[in-house]
Order: C-alpha cells, then sequence, then structure tokens
C-alpha cells in the first residue's frame, strides 16, 4: 500500500481541517477541506467521477494540514485532483496566464512605463474583466526593469542563491536590492530564477506548467547546492514551495524524487537564514522610530520556523511591532485577482483589516508580497517586507511608500 494511501485512511472525520479553513467560514455552502480531500479522495480512487467546481476556491493555505492531528495530507489531495480539472472558456485563459507569472513579468518589464499605464487605465481593466474575469477592483503592482547590483564573486568561501521569485524580480527592486545588500555582508551571492517556484501554477491547477517549474528549478539549482551552496528566499510562498512542496510533488519521478529533498533541506527564509549567522547583519543598527503592524502569512506559518522576522525587527532601536490577531489574509496569490472570488477575499480579510485598523501603525509588514498587496487594498496602509526595515537601520536611508503602488 502506497504511504498517500495510509495517510488516507489516517482522517477519522474529526473536521478540524474545516474549522480551520478560511474560506469555509464566510462562503456558505463550501464543503470544506475534509469533503474536498479525503472524503472526495476515496470516490476518485474508486474510479468514481466526482469533478466539482468548489475545488477552485480551496486558498492552498495548507492551514488544514497544520490543523489536522493526524497528518493528513489534506490540501495536497485538493491540489492533485485540481490538477486534473481543467477550467475552460475565459476563466480557464485567466487561470493559464496566471499560472505563467514569469511570462507576464517578462512581457511588461520590456517597457515597464507603458505597461503599468496600460494596466491602470480604465478601459483595459474593463476588457481584461470582460475577456479574462479579472476583477476591476484590484490594481496590478507595478513593474520594473531596474538592474541589481550585487557581488557574485565575493571572498567568501560561503555562497549563497538568491532565490528571487516573479514578484520580487519584476515587481519589487527595492526589496531585491535590500536582501541582495544584507546577504553581501555574510557571503557571495548569486540572483537566480530562470523558473517560477510553482505555487501559482499549482494554485491555478496547471499540472503540466507545474512539473515544467519544479524540474527547471531542480536542475538549475542541484548543482550549486551539491558544491556547497545555500538557497536563501525572501517569499514565503517560494521558500514553502521549495521546502515543502517539492519533495511530495515530485516523490513518484524516479529521478527528481530523489534530488528535491536535497533542494528542500538547502533552502532558508532570509530572517531564518540571518539567525543562524548569530542573531542577524553583522553591522550596528540605527533606529527606525516605526510602529508596525505584523502579519504572519499562511505559508510561513507552514514552514515550521516561527517568526524570525519578529525577532530581528525588535532588535531594531526605536521600532514598536505587534503580530495581528488574524488568519489568512484572503489574497492568496492569484485567487483574489478574479471577479468571482474578489469578495470572498475582502471577507476572509476583513478579520485582519480590522486587526491592523484598530493597532493605527505607521506601516504593515509581512514577508509575503500577495499579503502586502492585500493588506493595502483593504486598509491603504503602506505594506512592506520587513527587510526592507532592516536594510533601513542598517544603511539609514528613510523609507518612501506609497500605497498600491511600491516604493516612490
Amino acid at each position: 500500500m502506497r504511504e498517500d494511501d495510509r495517510r488516507l485512511d489516517y482522517c477519522v472525520k474529526c473536521t478540524d481541517c474545516n474549522t480551520a479553513c478560511p474560506v469555509i467560514k464566510v462562503l456558505p455552502g463550501f464543503p470544506g477541506p475534509k469533503a474536498l480531500g479525503p472524503d472526495l479522495e476515496r470516490l476518485r480512487k474508486e474510479g468514481i467521477p466526482c469533478d466539482t467546481p468548489w475545488l477552485a476556491y480551496c486558498l492552498g493555505c495548507n492551514r488544514c494540514e497544520l490543523a489536522c492531528p493526524n497528518e493528513v495530507n489534506v490540501s495536497e489531495l485538493i491540489a492533485r485532483a485540481k490538477g486534473k480539472q481543467r477550467t475552460s472558456g475565459r476563466a480557464g485563459l485567466r487561470d493559464r496566464l496566471f499560472a505563467r507569472p514569469y511570462l507576464l513579468g517578462r512581457v511588461c518589464s520590456v517597457a515597464p512605463a507603458l505597461s503599468n499605464s496600460m494596466l491602470r487605465f480604465k478601459p483595459t481593466r474593463w476588457l481584461m474583466s470582460k475577456s479574462y474575469r479579472i476583477g476591476t477592483e484590484r490594481e496590478f503592482p507595478k513593474y520594473h526593469s531596474r538592474r541589481i547590483t550585487h557581488n557574485k564573486n565575493g571572498t567568501s568561501r560561503r555562497e549563497i542563491i538568491f532565490f528571487a521569485g516573479c514578484f520580487i524580480r519584476y515587481n519589487d527592486p527595492h526589496l531585491m536590492q535590500a536582501v541582495v545588500d544584507m546577504l553581501q555582508l555574510h557571503s557571495s551571492v548569486e540572483i537566480v530564477s530562470e523558473a517560477c517556484c510553482g505555487v501559482p501554477a499549482l494554485a491555478n491547477g496547471d499540472r503540466s506548467q507545474l512539473m515544467r517549474d519544479l524540474r527547471a528549478n531542480v536542475e538549475s539549482l542541484l548543482p550549486r547546492v551539491q558544491n556547497g551552496a545555500r538557497i536563501v528566499t525572501a517569499c514565503t510562498s517560494c521558500g514553502h514551495m521549495l521546502k515543502a512542496e517539492y519533495p511530495r510533488l515530485l516523490k513518484d519521478d524516479p529521478h527528481l524524487g530523489r534530488l528535491a529533498p536535497i533542494i528542500s533541506q538547502k533552502t532558508y527564509d532570509l530572517a531564518e537564514f540571518l539567525l543562524e549567522l548569530g542573531g542577524g547583519p553583522a553591522a550596528e543598527l540605527q533606529p527606525v522610530n516605526k510602529r508596525l503592524a505584523y502579519h504572519a502569512p499562511c505559508h510561513l506559518k507552514g514552514q515550521g520556523i516561527g517568526r524570525p522576522w519578529l525577532r530581528l525587527l525588535r532588535a531594531i532601536p526605536g521600532i514598536e511591532v505587534e503580530e495581528m490577531a488574524a488568519e489568512c489574509c484572503g489574497m492568496a496569490g492569484t485567487f483574489g485577482f478574479k471577479q468571482e472570488k474578489y469578495q470572498i477575499s475582502m471577507d476572509i480579510g476583513e478579520e485582519l483589516f480590522s486587526a491592523i485598523r484598530a493597532y493605527h501603525p505607521d506601516l504593515a509588514v509581512s514577508e509575503c508580497a500577495t499579503c502586502r498587496m492585500q493588506i493595502e487594498h483593504g486598509t491603504s496602509v503602506p505594506a512592506l517586507h520587513p527587510a526592507e526595515i532592516l536594510h533601513q537601520a542598517l544603511v539609514g536611508n528613510s523609507l518612501q511608500t506609497s500605497p498600491l503602488g511600491g516604493r516612490s
């Protein structure tokens, strides 16, 4: 009997996974992860047709798996079923586009000023709504073509592979430079991101694109890791994918299945890596007098590393930071961009929005790019990656922010 089959039998229908699901709390009729995962998987294994459009409403937040007392792979079962169920029509075209953010990034960063203007042009947004069912309420992040200064051939024997990910590479050069600056204090740094980490393809049910992303990254990263390099991410979704999802998504591949765990074991979140070095950057920190509202992304919680950025931020003089007592932000990558899911996304996020408003921060901070987008959209409070706060404490430059549009 396969391990997947044994784990399926561990489900005792306790509904702890349903209790943890953000969607089931705001969407009447949503059957929840227990039904979409273990319950329907038993039918699927018997060859009984049981496709349901509800699969597309799973956020992929992995909260169900964290809640399961018997460690049933609930979200994996749902994602696998979603990958076998192709979406057609306008929504299908949209989902295939959203599964390829690197493609959007490459195209839009060729002439970023023109791309950004077009994406904010009301007729363009109306056309995307009618053609692709992309919600007009959302603003796309700005695209950039800025080159990053980094020391690929430093004198340190420790080599770091910075897996930037699609959003940081194409939409947030300020963050990318901040991360590289801090890593170069300790190591020689090489920036890689030949392919998307695969989260968007997984979330949008595009199995073929997902496997292309996984294979490209494993084949690219493995030789570097085998030569002693470590992989650092500044995006919790990329980090969770490399650490947790690659080994199980590739476990049936006779070649890559034994290589993916090597990638997983050598992958670190940026804060996790800095703390492992001995408490953070080896430099004196200057005061940053800010009141920060911190939101922990779902994919950080799935890594089981605690809240490393809270430790680093609280070491900065002048910082007041509080973790918000709220769960999922509701954005879930591309989920919140979809016309039919926009209001669900906002309803899920309301708990977080209310907590941030009540706290009256100067800034919000979160490691996840789409969490930051959702916070700005729902509260108008500027949201940054915590690495940018730490970078300011190191170099002393003032932060400049503009809601919903990146740094000014």
